[in-house]
């Protein structure tokens, strides 16, 4: 059991819905659900405010910044309005699902300095995506599965 909440903590680390997929196979209940989902998230929210720091910090002392040009598409203009408009709480709440949380916590960082801030916002964030996620689980497993 415990190797497959290591599993689950490692891809949610990565990827939120990939983590949420194996903790629906792996047929959790919430608070190995909860703890493997969440766990992970924040494992690599803290993995990536850190190193994202550091590699930056190299890679500018290496690599002098150029100006570059940017193509949008429709997407990344909804994504720039929703970060412009929100801030932090745009990233937060789109990290887990469409950003991805290495990307979430790149721009987090851009936008404030305060870590403990991101930490508290992603953690929200993983939070509240989970209970909805377990709950919408739940619904559909009553819904086709226990008529």
């Amino acid at each position: 059991m415990l190797e497959k909440i290591i599993t689950v903590a490692f891809f949610s680390a990565f990827k939120f819905i990939v983590g949420f997929g194996l903790a629906v196979s792996y047929q959790f209940n919430f608070f190995e659900f909860f703890i493997s989902i969440v766990g992970g998230g924040m494992l690599g929210t803290f993995l990536y405010l850190y190193v994202w720091q550091f590699i930056s910090i190299l890679y500018r002392k290496i690599v002098p910044k150029k100006p570059s040009t940017i193509k949008f598409s429709k997407r990344t203009r909804w994504v720039v309005k929703i970060i412009k408009k929100y801030e932090l709480y745009g990233v937060a709440f789109l990290s887990p699902l469409i950003l991805t949380l290495p990307i979430g916590c790149l721009i987090a960082n851009q936008i404030e300095t305060n870590k403990w801030r991101i930490k508290l916002f992603m953690f929200v964030s993983l939070s509240a995506w989970t209970v909805l996620f377990w709950l919408l689980r739940n619904f559909i497993v009553q819904m086709w599965f226990n008529k």
